[in-house]
């Protein structure tokens, strides 16, 4: 463990806290202002959703190979790097003079946070001492959550009185300020090279099977399941080899025994799988129920939507203390639980006012405040220094595989719930005033609301499956 002065420390989580926030918020907030990014470039549903899909295409795809590269061979390096790249994709996105370079520029962005978002973790997990990791990992932690749930208040009130662009040159800004202050205030914390030979057999097998699922779940979100099947059965046949290939070699990718042998390494990445699935489609959907479903601009549905990170930011700092003094699966669970709750809440009430949503929001905030911070501790703190990179890889992407599966299957019964002719003119400014329609809407987010209040309990199971 690395012995650093308290400011260096300080300095050093802010930055690993600025890059942990800048992932999450900027994925959310691309989805928040797609009725906007609709009226202004005039794109269908069907083009608009792949600007925050895409944007998640290289963080399950590549964050363990990347994990296990900066492992290898620096974590400040290659924390830097994505940095570098993320600064490429915001100011490019900012600059977009269409839908389509937008979706690029969503993508370089995508790229840098497959970097950014498991180094953060690991750089903080390297820096801080057993008694303080749980702290500085509540504090990662409410960053992250920060970003995901408050991009609708930012991104709203930004997009409503400075325009949307504006959203991402503040990301830019912010990008250079993170850049410059990991720049000094992370030298000398690099820990040396290790010699270790690359997998290839395993980074390409499993970085392959894992685009090819990601393909399949994006291609399929906006046609048939069926249609792009042959995908998944490619991506799996992929996995399978990938799964072969690591029990005969020496120095794997991925060593599959943390899985088989550690299990509050499994369990703590299969609840966050479960969390993510149930969760991240919350601002997107509600995005769009109150700004073309009940009318309201992107300021006050910000605003509403904003009940859910108060609660977070506040206690997610104070649950990875808590982790730290008496273990973390018993407040992990009942997070989980918190949030199934706020998910019937949303089922039972009257949604049609607005005081129902953010209570409810309000409560699955505290969820989350409660379960993020101690799973992440408890998944960091089953595990040797050396394999924090990877480890840190691993949890990302349970997260954003998550991401994904909640974001395509939520739009896919959107989607199948409205028809074609009403998604595709979702964005045109007129209001969703057939009963039909907004029946059709109403329906299909009670459907995704159901599910992800199974999966939500499911995980309360899972987080009491960890060792203590």
């Amino acid at each position: 463990m690395i012995k650093l002065s308290r400011n260096r420390k300080r300095l050093i989580l802010f930055t690993t806290s600025l890059a942990a926030f800048q992932t999450p918020y900027n994925s959310t907030v691309l989805s928040f202002i797609t009725p906007v990014l609709g009226k202004y470039f005039h794109a269908p549903l069907d083009v608009l959703i792949y600007v925050p899909i895409i944007y998640l295409i290289p963080l399950p795809t590549l964050m363990i190979t990347l994990g296990r590269l900066s492992d290898i061979y620096g974590r400040v390096k290659i924390f830097k790097l994505g940095f570098v790249l993320f600064l490429i994709g915001s100011l490019l996105g900012s600059l977009a003079p269409n839908i389509y370079t937008l979706i690029i520029a969503s993508l370089v962005m995508g790229f840098g946070s497959s970097i950014l978002s498991p180094g953060s973790a690991a750089i903080v997990s390297q820096v801080f001492p057993e008694g303080e990791r749980g702290f500085a990992l509540g504090i990662n932690a409410m960053a992250v959550y920060l970003g995901l749930t408050s991009a609708p208040f930012f991104g709203g009130l930004i997009t409503q009185f400075l325009g949307w662009r504006f959203v991402l040159i503040i990301t830019t800004i912010l990008t250079v300020l993170g850049f410059a202050i990991s720049w000094f205030s992370m030298e000398g914390i690099e820990l040396p090279r290790r010699v270790v030979r690359i997998d290839y057999v395993g980074v390409i097998t499993f970085t392959t099977a894992i685009l090819l699922v990601v393909m399949y779940l994006i291609l399929s979100a906006v046609s048939d399941w069926l249609y792009y099947l042959y995908l998944l059965i490619i991506g799996f046949a992929f996995f399978t080899v990938f799964i072969i290939a690591e029990r005969r070699i020496n120095y794997p990718m991925l060593d599959l025994s943390l899985f088989t042998r550690n299990i509050s390494f499994m369990a703590g990445n299969i609840t966050a799988l479960l969390n993510y699935i149930s969760t991240y489609s919350v601002p997107f959907l509600f995005s769009l129920y109150l700004q073309v479903v009940l009318g309201y601009n992107p300021f006050i549905a910000g605003l509403i939507l904003v009940s859910e990170p108060m609660f977070m930011a506040a206690l997610s700092p104070v649950s990875g203390k808590l982790s730290d003094k008496y273990g973390s699966r018993e407040i992990a669970a009942l997070g989980m639980g918190l949030i199934g709750v706020a998910f019937i809440m949303l089922l039972l009430l009257n949604i049609k006012y607005a005081i129902y949503v953010a209570l409810s929001l309000m409560v699955l905030g505290i969820g989350f405040g409660l379960f993020s911070a101690p799973n992440t501790n408890s998944v960091m703190s089953s595990i040797t220094a050396d394999k924090y990179g990877i480890a840190s890889g691993v949890l990302g992407t349970m997260r954003f595989m998550g991401q994904l599966l909640s974001i395509t299957v939520a739009s896919a019964i959107l989607v199948s719930y409205l028809g074609r002719y009403a998604s595709l003119y979702l964005f045109t400014g007129i209001m969703m005033s057939n009963i039909t329609v907004y029946q059709s809407f109403i329906t299909g987010l009670r459907i995704v609301l159901i599910i992800s209040a199974i999966f939500s309990f499911i995980g309360v199971y899972t987080s009491l499956l960890r060792e203590k």
